[in-house]
């Protein structure tokens, strides 16, 4: 067999191809079974998925199956937050929370047994000399009407605040609620509070 200069070069660049292939191939499969099996991928994954969704932390007390903090995705409502504790248990009375309110991050969010004195958990609190205060953070939009100068229109806004620009940093933040001003708030911020 007589092969030209050119002919031989091409044979042996497509033999080196060639081992080139088969070795990264081997080398890839060698390193797929040594590192992690199928299994470990997925959750791998799965890990990963879950992680990046989670954005918000929120910590569940009360009537559920597992009480702690919990990561769930930004936005999610009330009913999720207890979905990720393990659900509602029996005693619960989930007819005192909003379980369509969006909850925010860092919130602690309380799920009480039915006949439960409310505490600072749903909104109400006690701060020093045995006054009772609001928390504006927590409170639904019946508590909040509670408050000196506060209607249902005033209470509506103060939750669709919240729900829209997250929780008040300072009992001061809820003048940027449409319709209290300096004098509105005069009047009820020995009532409230911001945990």
């Amino acid at each position: 067999m007589n092969l030209s200069k050119r002919e031989l070069v091409l044979a042996g660049l497509i033999i080196v191809l060639v081992a080139v292939n088969i070795g990264l191939i081997l080398r890839l499969e060698g390193y797929d079974k040594s590192s992690m099996d199928t299994n470990d991928l997925d959750s791998y994954f799965a890990e990963e998925v879950e992680y990046s969704s989670a954005e918000i932390v929120v910590h569940i007390t009360g009537q559920v199956r597992n009480s702690g903090v919990f990561y769930i995705s930004k936005g999610a409502r009330a009913i999720d937050a207890i979905n990720a504790a393990g659900g509602a248990l029996e005693e619960a009375d989930l007819d005192s929370i909003n379980l369509a309110r969006v909850v925010q991050d860092g919130e602690k969010l309380h799920v009480p047994a039915a006949g439960e004195i409310r505490d600072n958990n749903i909104g109400l609190g006690y701060e020093g000399g045995g006054n009772a205060t609001i928390d504006i953070n927590t409170a639904s939009a019946s508590q909040l009407e509670t408050l000196p100068g506060i209607g249902p229109v005033l209470a509506g806004r103060i939750v669709d605040f919240r729900e829209r620009e997250g929780r008040f940093q300072k009992k001061e933040d809820i003048m940027k609620v449409s319709g209290i001003g300096p004098k509105v708030y005069e009047n009820l911020k020995e009532s409230i509070t911001v945990r």
